[in-house]
């Protein structure tokens, strides 16, 4: 099987297409790890899992709404933790906050979701930009079972850290195209990578500017091989097991 780590599936922008896109996984073989960004999508990704196993809902407040957002909204009080597989997206990134007080509300929020995270030993899925040196001080004081850095951005000292610290990192359809991707994907551990999505961003000419959907996997299953220096059949096992692990 192939693993899309890290997609959205109850974005919008799916709606017309999600039936398609959840026949297709289902066909090829495809587990989607369903990431949200508030309470409205994370009750979304709940109901898109009743469609089969292959779907992975996670729930949780990306730093983009943790402005108007908080663990209330999330009423976990209520919510079978049975439901649900993980944590996320969850994260940090000061380009969402115009001040400080903004920023220290996304870290209180970010903070909420790491102790429901460790209470319940769930896998968390986390967004870093611009802020990748907070988010791994933060993780660093709580006992976290799977922590995925996704879309990670950061410098290679960081992943260095984070590696050490048994962070999986996902690869997305940058690593086809971008050198900076390929040179921190080159430095990853074998035993952390997984693959993502993040659909349905759009990508750039290699994919004609179209929005990611889970049938890239292949084709980034294929870069990573290519920069490990493995054939493909391995890379997409190796890949679909350290997946299995961070699920637990």
């Amino acid at each position: 099987m192939f693993a899309d780590a890290h997609i959205h599936l109850s974005d919008p922008e799916f709606r017309e297409i999600l039936p398609q896109i959840l026949l297709e996984a289902k066909i090829t073989g495809k587990m989607l790890i369903a990431v949200a960004v508030d309470a409205e999508t994370s009750a979304l990704n709940l109901k898109i899992s009743e469609v089969g196993e292959f779907v992975k809902p996670f729930i949780g407040i990306h730093p983009w709404s943790s402005k108007t957002e908080d663990m209330d909204a999330l009423s976990i009080g209520s919510l079978d933790q049975k439901r649900f597989a993980g944590i996320g997206e969850v994260g940090l990134d000061r380009k969402y906050a115009r001040d400080e007080s903004e920023y220290k509300k996304q870290k209180m929020v970010f903070e909420s979701m790491l102790k429901l995270a460790e209470r319940l030993q769930k896998p968390l899925s986390i967004h870093s930009r611009g802020s990748v040196e907070d988010v791994l001080s933060t993780l660093s004081t709580f006992n976290l079972r799977g922590v995925l850095l996704h879309w990670f951005s950061g410098a290679s000292n960081q992943l260095k850290y984070a590696c050490a610290r048994g962070y999986y990192i996902s690869y997305g359809p940058t690593v086809v195209y971008s050198k900076r991707t390929k040179q921190l994907a080159s430095e990853t551990p074998l035993d952390l990578i997984l693959t993502e999505t993040d659909g349905p961003v759009r990508f750039g000419a290699a994919f004609q500017n179209r929005i990611a959907l889970p049938s890239f996997i292949p084709s980034i299953v294929y870069a990573l091989a290519a920069l490990h220096k493995l054939n493909f059949e391995e890379m997409r096992s190796i890949i679909f097991r350290n997946t299995l692990r961070y699920l637990g």
